[in-house]
């Protein structure tokens, strides 16, 4: 049985350098051809605000949150976020949530980070009560919310993704949402990741069919691969050291590295960490190499089953530029439907 009909589409994540730039870089990603935009979120600009300034300066083009932790605002205020640039987008934006990381929740937002699971699901039955339009009354173990309602009407449904690694919150992604967003993930564990929600999704008596498959692609664009690599190491080695990043890669089949980096860790060995992210693993997590090479591993994740590839350039906003125009029409003439490939979610 193949996947749904779909066309793979191509999307690019922002900010990338900060707010200031991303209007233009969109712009610049719509001319070349890039259909959606993905806004990311750790401690620097608000996604939702970033979204609500591209719903007006690229109208038209798909937005969406890839990710923001579910945790560090209440689900009234994501809700209220969601249904303004649902508006603003004329029913065109995707509210992309996830775990985040203790770091972030518990130590940076000073928000509990205790049964993450339970608090996830949790903030997804109520935010779908409450994006529904009704009068919600929810009471949970880790949430409550009390004759809420939305002061307003969605067009349309507003789909809800989660950011899931790990084999329970892929799951829970296709036992109750609209799509999971992947990150730091190689195309050869697709089967087993995608197997997860799938697994989630018949158990629950959902088509798989109907949850879109989204992958952040982290692009190092550069002749010198070694070079990439280790700059891979240092932006993102601390990632792998994260419980949520650490358990994938142990899953994934990166079991002695996610060890190492785990306990170089905990011993503040920073320096250590790096040295323990192998060039394996540094080409799980990002996607190196020349521009030949990229668009092959980006056509490589829309033929094990990802429905939208959006590129994230590790670079500087010149840098990104480049990337952009590098990386435009890489899944042009890809065919999914008549090259009789069975997508890796069924």
């Amino acid at each position: 049985m193949e996947r749904a009909t779909k066309n793979v589409r191509l999307g690019l994540t922002l900010p990338i350098g900060g707010a200031q730039d991303a209007a233009e870089l969109a712009r610049a990603a719509r001319e070349r051809g890039y259909e959606e935009l993905w806004l990311a979120e750790v401690g620097g600009g608000d996604a939702y605000a970033i979204a609500g300034a591209l719903a007006v300066s690229v109208p038209g083009m798909r937005i969406g949150t890839a990710v923001v932790p579910a945790q560090t605002r209440t689900p009234m205020v994501h809700a209220m976020a969601a249904l303004s640039l649902n508006q603003l987008t004329g029913g065109n934006f995707i509210l992309g949530i996830g775990l985040s990381s203790p770091n972030i929740v518990r130590d940076w937002a000073g928000q509990p980070y205790d049964r993450p699971l339970i608090r996830l699901r949790e903030h997804l039955e109520v935010l779908r009560e409450m994006l529904g339009g009704g009068k919600v009354d929810y009471e949970g173990s880790t949430l409550r919310a009390k004759r809420f309602r939305l002061g307003g009407v969605p067009i349309g449904e507003v789909p809800i993704y989660l950011g899931a690694l790990n084999e329970q919150a892929l799951r829970l992604t296709g036992a109750l949402c609209d799509g999971v967003i992947l990150n730091m993930v190689p195309e050869r564990a697709l089967p087993q990741i995608l197997g997860a929600v799938r697994d989630g999704a018949i158990a629950a008596g959902r088509d798989v069919a109907q949850i879109e498959v989204v992958a952040r692609l982290h692009v190092v664009l550069t002749d010198d691969a070694a070079m990439g690599r280790g700059l891979v190491r240092n932006v993102f080695g601390a990632y792998a050291a994260t419980p949520g990043y650490n358990r994938c890669f142990e899953w994934i089949g990166f079991s002695e590295e996610a060890r190492r980096i785990r306990e170089c860790f905990a011993a503040g060995d920073r320096a250590g960490v790096a040295d323990a992210v192998t060039d394996e693993l540094c080409e799980a997590m990002a996607v190196i190499g020349n521009a030949e090479a990229v668009r092959a591993r980006i056509r490589a994740y829309a033929e094990q089953g990802v429905d939208v590839c959006v590129i994230n350039p590790i670079a500087d906003p010149s840098g990104a530029r480049r990337i952009i125009d590098a990386l435009a029409g890489a899944l042009d003439g890809l065919d999914l439907r008549q090259s009789g490939v069975v997508r890796a979610t069924h």
